[in-house]
């Protein structure tokens, strides 16, 4: 059972099952980082730039965030990708607009974390 949702056909239901799963799994990991990111937020003293730029320059704070991204990232776009499925009836279209926004979400979480990366560094 365990392989088939795994190595799964495109098209097949085995495919929806794991797309399902997979969607499940990112939401239940972001819901602790995301309560954890709202907490942190709110124990500062102020939203200030320098003040978050040093919240997010400790190591713990950015390891977590950076865990947070890519789970963001890939949540978002199996959503949109869901709802691109669903309400796009033309293959080409349907096919470019998935690729576009796969292409967009790894875009995004590779410059966000290199953000990350950046503000810990220093630079």
């Amino acid at each position: 059972m365990i392989r088939q949702l795994l190595f799964a056909q495109p098209g097949s239901a085995a495919e929806s099952i794991r797309s399902w799963w997979y969607l499940r799994l990112s939401a239940a990991a972001l819901l602790p980082l995301v309560l954890w990111f709202i907490y942190d937020l709110s124990t500062l003293d102020s939203l200030e730039y320098e003040v978050v730029r040093d919240w997010l320059a400790t190591p713990s704070t950015a390891i977590l965030f950076i865990l947070l991204i890519p789970v963001l990232f890939y949540h978002s776009q199996s959503g949109m990708t869901e709802v691109i499925e669903d309400y796009l009836a033309d293959g080409k279209q349907k096919t470019a607009a998935i690729i576009l926004v796969r292409f967009l979400a790894a875009l995004c979480a590779f410059a966000s974390i290199l953000a990350v990366m950046l503000v810990c560094l220093g630079l």
